[in-house]
């Protein structure tokens, strides 16, 4: 069936527009076999595909994995522009030269019997898409040139696929190509990748009009899998022209109706009313399929769309529809945030929203924090830096207080106001006083840097907000938090709240305004704050209610200094965002393939713990959570991937509670509490004897491929081991 491909091209490009934010996938052996059918490729690489610019020369370019995304999202799209490019192939097997193809478009001829073959509506579908109006292709560059001959079709199918998907990179004129090659592959490659990365979409359909919506989910289903899973539920009615869907949970009526040609717009309206939609649905045993446009939502009507959410997700699991505001959202159940893309690369969500970047001074610890902010914001917006003062004492000093100079009035801190300005950008409506988030994917995630965070006492000037962080509450996307400022203190001063609403950015925000003056300021679902630490004569130490709430990195060995890759680095690290768990339940824990019933990590923490038992090191219920919460972030999809979460869960959560002196340590002679963790560990980590290295969570190198590195807990263990051995007394800062 030939379609219309200037509609169908626009409502694929509201779709990638939609879209802002792709995950990063990687390459099975399976996948780099298929991808190697594609002629051109050279070498598939974890996540890059590698492919060959000029058979001339050695000349080369990476494509990114989000190209294959990119491919299984315009499917439907790409492989009904095929279909006409097809045809035209066919007519030059028919013998016909371009010079007269060209001709027979021009002057819409039907004299070829390869088009006589056509529906009149095929026929016209054709022409409009090859001919001189180039609207028709969505402005791509014609297949007709002015010599009165055809451009390449390879060049005109993938002009037409970039005026679909801009990619604004240099290896874009390769993704056309890429896409074609799918399109012609014998192997079924298109198919193959579809059926194993849909679940990565951050969307599959995304539509608004509720019998459009409709019509975009059974076009995506028919084209995934012929509607295989809904066949046996379709019944003829009395009128065997339309037919019914018919199953436990409900029954569409009259969904469909039949035709064996392309039916003229009074045939599919009744009383003045257009029922079906103008253009077929799909085509199967040589009928069209018309559906219906008489949807409701949540009338239990003959064609609702709530039955039609509890039909398609009865009969595929695999995916589910939100229909809690329009524009309406189709897409996987395994649709995962723990990754997004950035502007320049990928970006790998993190168990907690509050860092401590602990390490020497001049690593680049507050250049890190503002980087990872620019590269979701060339602009910066979403990047504050505060400059911690030896002099804070109380939770006033960041947050803000009230003064009664001149007027009682609630005076905000650049802090408070950062806090507002990410709320703003994280919602989408307010509903009967409950918050409604964007689509997480389109959240950009807000930086706070605490420089020298701890040269004031962080237990004092931070209590409220260490408080109020254990409250975060995630259900799927939906998020809940305690206030951080208590509408009281907001209150104060009632005469001044017009200047505290202009202070805080809100003058053009009622709804929000309003929220807060009724339930206070919460900590925002999009805040990451991030304290850079030095640990000398001039700073504090950390008790273990601050270390428990962070996720604490030693920069120089996530990301350590190299002298000889300053100028050109030779890694990357991955941009980190906002995670959507505050804890985990056994169906998050599905997606992760390495430990699917998360047995393995609770064994794991479980015999780590045994070590730790009767000190003043154990640990309980919020360290399991927070391993837990690491897998659904992480995502390990081997052994090696899930003792690398494992390591760096000692890294950040584990060893940082560990300090004291001989005694608290229990060292004898050369045997200590350190010893015999270092002991539990090593037989949890290393699979192999041979087994050194293990994958990097956190950096890739330049072709964004994973690198590996040396097991860190255990490097830090010796480490702390012989500090404790020489000085009797250890500790994890560096």
């Amino acid at each position: 069936m030939l379609v219309k491909i200037k509609p169908l091209g626009e409502e694929f490009s509201e779709r990638f527009l939609a879209t802002k934010l792709w995950p990063e996938i990687y390459f099975s052996d399976e996948v780099k076999s298929l991808l190697a059918t594609i002629p051109f490729v050279e070498k598939v690489n974890k996540s890059t595909i590698q492919i060959k610019i000029d058979q001339n020369s050695n000349t080369h370019t990476h494509l990114p994995c989000q190209y294959v995304l990119y491919a299984i999202l315009i499917k439907e799209f790409a492989v009904a522009l095929f279909e006409h490019i097809k045809v035209l192939e066919e007519l030059k097997l028919e013998g016909l030269s371009n010079s007269e193809i060209n001709q027979l478009i021009v002057g819409r001829k039907i004299e070829s019997a390869l088009i006589k073959k056509l529906r009149p509506q095929e026929q016209n579908n054709f022409f409009d898409l090859f001919g001189v109006d180039d609207t028709f292709a969505l402005g791509a560059k014609s297949i007709l040139t002015s010599g009165g001959t055809l451009r390449g079709v390879k060049d005109f199918f993938g002009s037409v696929i970039l005026k679909v998907i801009n990619v604004p990179d240099t290896s874009n004129g390769f993704l056309g190509q890429f896409i074609f090659a799918l399109c012609e592959n014998k192997a079924g490659a298109y198919d193959k990748l579809e059926q194993l990365y849909v679940k990565e979409l951050p969307l599959v359909v995304r539509g608004s009009g509720l019998g459009k919506f409709a019509n975009s989910v059974l076009r995506f289903l028919w084209n995934y899998d012929k509607l295989s899973k809904l066949v046996d539920s379709i019944q003829a009615n009395k009128e065997e022209a339309n037919l019914t869907i018919v199953c436990e949970v409900g029954r569409l009526t009259s969904i469909f109706k039949l035709s064996t040609d392309y039916l003229e717009e009074q045939e599919l309206t009744t009383a003045g009313k257009m029922r079906f939609f103008i253009d077929p649905i799909f085509s199967a045993d040589q009928k069209l399929y018309y559906l219906s446009t008489e949807w409701t939502v949540g009338r239990d009507s003959r064609l609702d769309l709530e039955t039609f959410k509890k039909i398609i997700e009865l009969k595929y699991p695999e995916f589910k529809i939100d229909l809690e505001q329009d524009p309406y959202i189709f897409k996987s159940v395994a649709s995962s945030v723990a990754t997004r893309k950035r502007i320049d690369g990928i970006f790998q969500s993190l168990p907690k929203p509050f860092l401590l970047l602990a390490g020497i001074s001049g690593t680049g610890k507050s250049r890190f924090v503002k980087h990872q902010a620019l590269t979701q914001r060339a602009d910066g917006s979403n990047y504050l830096l505060v400059s911690v003062r030896p002099d804070w004492h109380e939770p006033s000093d960041l947050l803000g207080y009230v003064t009664r100079i001149s007027s009682e009035r609630y005076v905000a801190t650049p802090f408070l106001k950062f806090i507002v300005q990410a709320w703003i950008e994280a919602i989408e409506s307010l509903e009967a006083g409950e918050i409604n988030l964007k689509p997480l994917q389109n959240i950009a995630t807000y930086w706070a840097c605490l420089d020298e965070m701890n040269l004031a006492p962080v237990e004092q000037y931070f209590a409220d907000y260490l408080s109020v962080l254990e409250s975060r509450q995630w259900v799927g996307e939906k998020y809940k938090c305690d206030a951080l400022i208590n509408p009281k203190k907001l209150l104060q001063g009632s005469d001044s709240l017009d200047f505290l609403r202009k202070d805080l950015g809100l003058e053009s925000h009622d709804s929000i305004w309003q929220y807060f003056l009724k339930n206070g300021i919460p900590i925002p679902p999009n805040l990451i704050v991030a304290g850079t630490v030095n640990m000398d004569e001039t700073t504090h130490g950390f008790s273990r209610k601050v270390i428990d709430r962070a996720f604490t990195i030693d920069f120089g060995e996530f990301f350590p200094t190299e002298f000889s890759s300053y100028f050109v680095p030779a890694t990357n690290f991955k941009s980190l965002t906002f995670t959507q768990y505050s804890s985990v339940s056994e169906a998050d824990l599905k997606n992760v393939i390495a430990d699917p019933k998360g047995e393995l990590s609770i064994k794991f923490i479980s015999e780590i713990n045994q070590v730790l038992v009767a000190t003043p090191f154990e640990i309980a219920y919020r360290a399991l959570n927070e391993l837990l919460v690491a897998l659904v972030c992480f995502l390990p999809k081997d052994q090696r991937e899930l003792v690398a979460v494992w390591d760096d869960f000692l890294m950040t959560k584990i060893l940082p509670r560990i300090e004291g002196d001989a005694e608290k340590l229990q060292l004898k002679d050369v045997n200590s509490l350190l010893s015999d963790l270092n002991t539990t560990i090593k037989s949890n980590l290393i699979l192999a004897p041979d087994q050194v290295l293990r994958p990097d969570l956190l950096r890739t190198n330049n072709a964004g491929e994973a690198i590996d590195v040396e097991f860190r807990s255990l490097k830090k263990i010796a480490w702390m081991e012989k500090r404790l051995i020489e000085h009797s007394f250890t500790s994890f800062w560096p």
